[in-house]
């Protein structure tokens, strides 16, 4: 994809190219491209609803299984990152280890 951002460049698109290209789809085409980006994005940060990914699934010729699979780990990270970056939570988790030492 020739779109130079992190979504581009995750596991996720990567598998969504690579199973749009099986499926015959034109990966070159920008309309193409920006569904991958957006769909990879949702993914990422919420998850795939049951019928975004019955769709999806269908369209690329595999399971719902096999979408959710392809995403779920790559998403449990981003969203860990994402909490361990905010400030306050930081300053949580630094509060809650200090406790359980205490005690």
């Amino acid at each position: 994809m020739p779109f130079d951002d992190e979504l581009s460049k995750s596991r996720f698109a990567r598998w969504l190219v690579h199973h749009s290209r099986l499926a015959g789809c034109d990966t070159t085409a920008i309309q193409t491209q920006m569904t991958i980006l957006l769909l990879t994005g949702i993914a990422l940060s919420d998850g795939l609803d049951a019928t975004m990914t019955a769709s999806l699934a269908d369209a690329l010729g595999v399971t719902p299984q096999d979408i959710t699979t392809a995403y779920i780990g790559e998403m449990r990270r981003t969203v860990l990152t994402k909490i361990r970056s905010h400030p306050d939570l930081r300053a949580l988790d630094a509060q809650l280890d200090q406790l359980l030492r205490n005690h």
